[in-house]
């Protein structure tokens, strides 16, 4: 099972870092996901998540989705600010407010590990990309919602550069 904590103040990036005590109190809301395993008939702590590319406000864990396998785990980040487009873009560039962003992880054993920084292929600002997110039984197909998204487009694969209808929203489909 996972669970989200968007309120999470710690601004360590990465799967269990150190120095993120629960003595921190930052006020940050950068975010962190939890993933917890049962073994008999007692739930314990897997892995502590943040996000590879934490900032203030972030919201890292507003949204996620575990796959049905429980190998895949996808976490929103609708506030995350990178202006970054498609898959494994430049993280640094927070030129994009509240863009958004997914970050992809699969665990072997009881490692998890991120696969990759997920963005629209249209990015922009507002767009809240990560707003929700399904992920199918086996973690192969990723569903993320952007509903902030300003296409006027209609169907499947319409014009991006559309931006003539604010909030209108959008669905973004990946296959791994």
């Amino acid at each position: 099972i996972a669970a989200g904590a968007a309120d999470e103040d710690c601004l360590t990036p990465g799967i269990n870092p150190p120095g993120c005590d629960n003595d921190q109190k930052l006020d940050t809301s950068a975010g962190a996901a939890y993933v917890f395993v049962r073994n008999g008939g007692t739930w314990t702590q897997q892995a502590f998540i943040k996000s590879s590319n934490p900032h203030r406000q972030d919201w890292f864990g507003v949204r996620l989705n575990i796959s049905g396998d429980g190998n895949t785990l996808a976490v929103g980040a609708q506030n995350e600010d990178s202006a970054a487009k498609g898959i494994n873009g430049n993280q640094a560039d927070t030129s994009a407010p509240e863009a958004g962003a997914v970050y992809h992880f699969t665990r072997s054993g009881t490692t998890w590990t991120q696969q990759a920084y997920v963005k629209a292929s249209n990015t922009a600002a507002g767009d809240e990309f990560g707003s929700s997110i399904a992920l199918s039984r086996d973690g192969r197909i990723m569903v993320v919602g952007a509903r902030g998204e300003d296409s006027g487009a209609k169907g499947v694969n319409g014009n991006q550069a559309d931006k003539t209808v604010r909030g209108a929203g959008a669905a973004y489909v990946f296959v791994r």
